[in-house]
């Protein structure tokens, strides 16, 4: 039972993402019914598995968030923000209710959370507000749906032990009625005398017709828990709502009755008088009322996949890592014994491996669109309390990152777009005195650029005060008053630690701590980040990260007896050199091709006997616009690295981002070369 109880968890958190999704879409379109409806139904459907699983005070709560919903459902008053507002912090308090023992807390919580709910419920049902008019289009709207509907009919036959796993059938039935208008009947057949009767078994079964938008997949979701512990048959009856019209019903039961083929009937539209010119534009009209909009957040998929534990995930991962490490193993083997035979297996295997690799990482990879929801919120909420109207742009959120990037990467991105939104993006008055529109703007945009996905947020804010920075840079002893800086540099200033240019501490930022945080956040994932402002008109924060922290591509070189491997991605040229040269370059830069490059010889700086070999290769890497040289004794070949973290001992080092173990079983440093050129151009 537990485990069904943390897949419930798991639902319930699912379920608030698309509640907070489809709250926030629904604050620009308040007259989107199709999202009022699937917000009414999931919480219906939280309502009902809460009980079923014991989270009582989960399934209180929501019943009264329903109840709210179900005026705007049946539109008899239009949905305002508070609502919305209102709802959205409601979410927050159903994440503390997740509590299979509640305590006094959570019951003081659930009750409070229910007279506020309850409270909003009274805004909205005074009499004397509603008009005629509503009703009349409701009533417009009902004849309308007829035509959009489906009629079903369900039969229901649970397993005579199915209540000894916790399920209730009944809540199953309520799950339906909520899809629609249902007509049903309870089936006693089966029932025994009192005395025979054992309380612990169903005896009853259920027949239902309903009439609804919904699909058949929608109608054996509902049975999804159920579906081995009972007997479960849908059929559609036709393509409209018949449930007023006893004729068809009882035609399709006497089908069934008889073994017949049942065709479900087809609706006869009602033809409107109107001229002939108008057909045309009348008839496009009625179909887009019946579409469902296109960015809506709820729009019906057909993705076939399974829920996997992520940490099933990790595990598959490891395996997959050593597997790596073995078939490099094998590779060496191989060639000691030159045995054709076996080199060839070795060349199959190392295929295979190679598949299996790139099988694990994208099932390793989710796409950013799983955490914009987060961001939506934090604009939604930053928007109201520091009273600026702010748009959030997405672009690219398709773009994929292993799991474990994007778990350590939405807190240095919130706290980027709460600097945005405190710091960057001005007031309405102040944008208009500016000519610039009153609705600020904060754009979110990802890509792929080969093995790295580029991240930029964007505000259409003040920009960075420059003057303001390099002051204050100095007052804090970061740069003296006679450092020569270029624009450029002085932006980067707000990267450095204890640096902040706020007079206020507020709760959002301040503090003088925080950015800091992000780049490091950053560079510890082994990527870049990078800022360019405009003043008056943008602050662009650039961030570059590798597709998967576990697994590179490299080019594995040898120094002395010790071996490095350098990530392919960053290798822009490799180049023979006499160490010679090198000893007679000016300090560490080296002329190649025409341009001086700055240069580290490893063999100088890690083994450093002055016996380095007389022919060394450069390579060459880059870092933003800026090259680098790595001399190494040898480069061996391309090499797929199974990164493997270094330990406490060696945490503090800034030159080597892990270690992996090669074929031989000797370890090869994994280079970060964007701390190398740091710390050595």
């Amino acid at each position: 039972m537990n485990s069904f109880v943390e897949k419930f968890k798991d639902e319930v958190n699912e379920y608030c993402e698309r509640l907070e999704s489809g709250l926030l879409l629904l604050e620009r379109e308040p007259e989107n019914y199709h999202i009022i409806d699937e917000i009414f139904r999931i919480m219906h459907s939280m309502k009902g598995s809460g009980g079923m699983f014991g989270f009582d005070l989960l399934s209180d709560v929501t019943h009264d968030l329903e109840s709210l919903y179900d005026i705007f459902r049946s539109k008899k008053r239009p949905i305002d923000s508070e609502v919305i507002s209102f709802t959205l912090s409601s979410i927050d308090g159903l994440h503390n209710l997740m509590v299979v023992s509640p305590g006094s807390e959570h019951h003081l919580l659930a009750e409070n959370m229910k007279s506020k709910t309850k409270l909003q419920i009274a805004r909205f049902t005074d009499e004397q507000n509603s008009s005629l008019s509503e009703n009349s289009s409701e009533t417009d709207h009902s004849v309308q749906s007829n035509f959009n509907q489906n009629t079903w009919h369900i039969s229901f036959v649970p397993n005579k032990d199915i209540l000894k796993n916790g399920t209730n059938p009944l809540y199953l039935i309520d799950e339906l009625n909520a899809l629609g208008e249902c007509n049903i009947q309870v089936n006693f057949d089966e029932l025994p005398s009192l005395s025979e009767m054992n309380p612990e078994y169903c005896y009853v079964s259920w027949s239902l017709f309903i009439a609804t938008t919904e699909d058949i997949k929608t109608l054996r979701d509902v049975f999804i828990f159920v579906s081995d512990q009972a007997g479960i048959q849908i059929e559609k009856v036709a393509s409209q709502n018949v449930l007023q019209d006893e004729a068809v019903l009882t035609s399709f039961l006497n089908a069934k009755l008889n073994h017949e083929i049942w065709e479900p009937t087809e609706p006869e539209m009602p033809k409107p008088d109107i001229q002939e010119d108008e057909t045309e534009e009348i008839g496009v009209m009625l179909k887009l009322s019946v579409e469902i909009p296109k960015n809506s957040v709820f729009a019906q998929t057909t993705v076939d996949s399974i829920r996997v534990d992520s940490q099933k995930i990790d595990q598959y991962l490891n395996i997959v890592s050593e597997l790596i490490t073995a078939q490099s193993r094998l590779e060496v083997i191989a060639s000691k014994l030159n045995h054709p035979d076996l080199e060839a297996a070795t060349e199959n295997f190392g295929k295979l491996s190679r598949q299996l690799r790139e099988n694990a990482f994208d099932m390793s990879l989710i796409p950013l669109e799983s955490v914009a929801v987060r961001f939506k919120r934090l604009i939604h909420d930053l928007s109201k309390s520091l009273d600026k109207e702010v748009d959030l742009v997405t672009e690219g959120m398709e773009t994929e990152l292993d799991k474990n990037i994007i778990e350590k990467l939405i807190e240095p991105l919130l706290h980027i777009i709460r600097n945005s939104m405190d710091h960057g993006i001005e007031n309405r008055n102040e944008r208009l005195a500016k000519q610039k529109t009153a609705i600020g703007a904060v754009l979110i945009k990802a890509s792929t650029a080969g093995s790295y996905v580029l991240i930029e947020i964007e505000d259409d804010g003040a920009g960075l005060d420059l003057t303001k920075i390099r002051k204050k840079a100095i007052e804090k002893g970061i740069i003296n008053d006679q450092s020569r800086l270029s624009d450029e540099e002085i932006a980067q200033l707000i990267f450095e630690p204890g640096f902040s240019t706020s007079e206020l501490v507020t709760d959002m930022s301040g503090r003088g701590v925080g950015m800091d945080v992000v780049k490091k956040r950053i560079q510890e994932m082994r990527g870049m980040i990078e800022l360019s402002t405009e003043k008056d008109r943008f602050t662009r924060i650039s961030i570059k990260l590798p597709l998967s922290l576990s697994i590179i591509d490299g080019l594995l070189t040898r120094v002395g007896d010790g071996y490095y491997v350098i990530p392919s991605s960053v290798i822009k040229k490799i180049h023979f050199i006499k160490h010679e040269s090198l000893k007679n370059g000016f300090r560490q830069v080296v002329e190649l091709e025409g341009v001086q490059l700055p240069y580290l010889n490893m063999y100088d700086e890690f083994v450093g006997d002055g016996n380095a070999p007389e022919n060394q290769l450069i390579i060459v890497v880059g870092l933003n616009n800026q090259l680098f040289g790595l001399v190494v004794d040898e480069v061996i070949h391309e090499y797929q690295a199974v990164i493997k973290p270094l330990g406490r001992l060696l945490k503090g080092q800034n030159a080597f981002s892990g270690a992996s173990i090669l074929g031989t079983g000797q370890l090869a440093l994994v280079i970060d070369t964007n701390k190398m050129i740091k710390k050595y151009s």
